[in-house]
């Protein structure tokens, strides 16, 4: 691949920064629609939730995969994160029921991202 990106992440990478991006809107936007306790604390995380997408997208436009490398792995990371505090934070009543969608989301995205960077980086090692 001499040093390129694959297709199949540069997709993934534009499906979560277009996700992304529209998730953190909604809770900088309104936090109210978000069921949100601390609408403020919710503006935070809508900003967070911006800066990883704009981080997402600027991967995409990237095609060498030395330059992409560290931002995929950050955002595995974040997904993680993310994915095991908002069910810990349903399960412990701190967040409304109603967030194991976006929770699956991120639990998938968490998946699909791992396997895309250790693909990647396998393919890149040969």
């Amino acid at each position: 691949m001499d040093g390129q990106t694959t297709k199949g992440l540069r997709i993934l990478l534009l499906i979560y920064a277009i996700y992304s991006a529209l998730y953190g809107l909604l809770h900088v936007v309104s936090p109210e629609l978000m069921k949100a306790k601390d609408p403020a604390i919710e503006r935070v995380f809508g900003a967070a939730v911006l800066a990883f997408a704009l981080g997402a997208g600027l991967a995409y436009f990237e095609r060498v995969w030395k330059r992409v490398r560290i931002v995929v792995l950050v955002q595995v990371a974040w997904m993680i994160l993310y994915t095991l505090t908002m069910a810990w934070g349903i399960l412990g009543g701190g967040i409304a029921v109603e967030a194991w969608a976006p929770t699956i989301i991120g639990a998938i995205l968490a998946i699909l991202l791992s396997i895309f960077y250790i693909r990647e980086r396998r393919i890149q090692a040969s």
